[in-house]
């Protein structure tokens, strides 16, 4: 049977007793229309239209009464299918009478709101079916539960003096539970001091299980309202409280519960009560909207963190730790991580330092990777991590971490601070298989990463030393500047005009052209700035043919011309007879000033000199004195 019915009968039994004990007075009409459920789920005993008054002497005495009669309104007198067997037979009514009538109004709530007299108004037949009571009641005995079947059966007895009085029917095994219990203190808890009151509310999160859902709201709540604002015992009421938010739907606690709990978030609170929503903030968090998230929960949780009391702070870490999905990047690197830090560097203790590594744990995924090698890192240094508390949550946090490398975790910061803290944990006494096999796990990646990348590294460098080695050999045996895909072999030199002249000269005596300077294409190598000739530079004093004469130039005072070697065999060069001729046309340039230097262009010479032959020797003086004797007359004919 639900407890809602068996809290509902023990609630009548108990105004029941009331009513004879403490009234002195017999109900005379327990029926279903006599019974009132309020807005709490009381049931509560009415229609005291028909009382009479208990007998002076002894309450369980019988008293006069008036049966029932067809000659009076139905309307006007007592139930007769819940009127007891005395009262119809002999006008006589007593408290036990009452207790007939209770076990008619239980057996007509097991068999469908039917009693089992149905008299239809009428004594006679009341009388027939008084007869098969003990029958009827023997049919639905099984739809009764098993502690209540007995003590029916003896309240539905004839002789009145073999019924249970109500005090005697409320100690029955059938309303022995804690759930019954649990709703009949709240009936009566507003009575109690606070030190009764915070021994009930820690025991009545256990009952709550057992109490149907429609009484949460109906009975529980309302007295637990009414404790929210005493601070004495907010820190009880808040467990059972914690409890129905769970197990409620979001329309349930947004609706019934939230608009009376909103108010505990900013209101002062005992350590105990604020250790309490802290470590709850996460059923609280997943219920409320989002707007009274930020307005209301998370500064109750920012303002935890700037409490001096350990047990708030470490609560506060283990609230973030869990809530860590409904926070934003921004409110995670400027509020959480900085107080996170700060509490972890504040106390020494292992479960707030536990308590703040796990928190790390949580949010490293919405931390920069500065905030990370600036805070996060020097943390794990300073961890303890010879408890097993402490250091499983940093074995995670580097576990995490080797996956990407976004996180700023280098193979140096590896190899020379991460794995030496490490490593002389492994044979630490306090830890047990399981953190042992994640240690060497972790350790064994660690090593594996600094292995891979270190090996890449070695063989970078090896690849680049032998590049700058090659390219040392290269520059060795070509040019400086040399384009980095043109190999040369040599270097190739300049000539001068004497081995132009020699070369030409020696062949003239058996080419036709004997008279033709030529460049051959055996001559040595030459380089690309060798493509430009440079006549000699003749001095004149135009004042005196004779020292024009001394002043011509000599065999030792030519200087080396360069020639362009781009096709050898298309330039010839002439030496003719000296014939007179213009200046404008040998191309002289002269200065007005009287003594200044003429420059003749290579093509003016090379036409001027042009007609006359070599000499049979083919020498380079006899050359250089036919261009003298040359200039000697240009001169002399002007």
């Amino acid at each position: 049977m639900p407890i809602e019915i068996r809290y509902g009968l023990l609630q009548l039994t108990e105004g029941l007793s009331f009513l004879h004990y403490s009234c002195k007075l017999i109900h005379r009409n327990i029926c279903p229309q006599s019974v009132i459920i309020n807005k709490r789920g009381t049931w509560k005993l009415a229609g005291l239209e028909f009382t009479e008054k208990c007998d002076d002497t002894s309450t369980m005495n019988s008293v006069p009464c008036q049966p029932f009669t067809s000659k009076l309104p139905k309307m006007a007198q007592p139930d007769l299918d819940f009127t007891a067997p005395e009262v119809q037979m002999s006008s006589t009514c007593s408290p036990y009478s009452d207790m007939f009538s209770l076990g008619l109004l239980v057996c007509s709530i097991m068999n469908n709101g039917r009693s089992l007299i149905e008299a239809n108004l009428s004594s006679s037949t009341y009388s027939k079916q008084l007869d098969l009571l003990e029958q009827n009641l023997h049919d639905i005995l099984d739809r009764v539960p098993y502690h209540l079947q007995e003590p029916l059966q003896s309240l539905l007895n004839i002789d009145p003096r073999r019924r249970p009085n109500a005090q005697n029917f409320s100690m029955i095994k059938y309303f022995n539970d804690p759930s019954i219990h649990a709703l009949q203190y709240l009936d009566v808890i507003q009575m109690k001091d606070s030190t009764h009151k915070s021994h009930f509310y820690h025991s009545l999160k256990g009952a709550l299980p057992n109490i149907p859902r429609k009484l949460w709201y109906q009975h529980v709540l309302p007295s637990l309202q009414s404790e929210l604002q005493s601070p004495e015992v907010l820190a009880a009421a808040l467990q059972p409280l914690m409890f129905i938010i769970e197990e409620s739907t979001a329309d349930e606690y947004q609706t019934l519960i939230l608009p009376m709990f909103r108010s505990v978030f900013g209101m002062p609170k005992s350590v105990q009560a604020t250790v309490t929503l802290l470590e709850n903030l996460d059923i609280i968090m997943r219920k409320t909207p989002k707007t009274d998230i930020k307005t209301d929960v998370l500064p109750m949780m920012y303002t935890a963190f700037d409490s001096t009391t350990p047990q708030i702070q470490s609560a506060a870490l283990y609230a973030l730790a869990q809530v860590a999905d409904f926070l934003e990047e921004n409110a995670v690197r400027k509020m959480i991580l900085p107080r996170t830090k700060q509490v972890f560097d504040s106390h020494s203790g292992t479960k707030v330092q536990a308590n703040a590594l796990i928190c790390i744990e949580k949010v490293i995924d919405k931390l920069e990777k500065t905030d990370i090698l600036d805070e996060v890192l020097p943390m794990l240094n300073k961890a303890r991590l010879q408890d097993p508390t402490i250091l499983m949550p940093v074995v995670r946090i580097y576990k995490h971490m080797l996956g990407d490398k976004r996180y700023g975790l280098t193979v140096n910061h590896l190899a020379s601070k991460v794995m030496p803290t490490l490593i002389p944990v492994v044979v630490s006494p306090g830890l047990n298989l399981n953190q042992f096999n994640c240690l060497v796990e972790l350790l064994q990646e660690m090593l594996n990463y600094v292995g891979k990348s270190q090996k890449n590294k070695l063989k970078l460098e090896k690849l680049s030393m032998a590049s700058m080695e090659n390219h040392n050999i290269e520059q060795t045996t070509g040019y400086p500047h040399r384009p980095p895909c043109l190999r040369l072999e040599s270097r190739r030199t300049s000539i001068s005009m004497d081995d132009v002249i020699r070369q030409t000269c020696s062949s003239t005596s058996s080419s036709p052209d004997s008279n033709l300077l030529r460049v051959q294409a055996t001559l040595p190598g030459r380089r690309h700035s060798d493509n430009t000739i440079q006549p000699p530079r003749i001095l004149v004093a135009p004042s005196s043919p004779e020292n024009s004469l001394s002043r011509g130039p000599s065999a030792g005072n030519v200087q080396m011309r360069r020639h362009s070697s781009a096709n050898p065999q298309d330039i010839k060069f002439q030496v003719i007879t000296p014939k007179p001729i213009s200046t404008a046309s040998l191309g002289i340039d002269y200065f007005a000033s009287g003594r200044g230097a003429r420059r003749y262009s290579a093509t003016a010479l090379y036409n001027t000199v042009g007609g006359a032959g070599l000499s049979p020797a083919g020498s380079s003086t006899s050359l250089l004195k036919q261009l003298g004797s040359g200039v000697q007359q240009l001169f002399s004919s002007k």
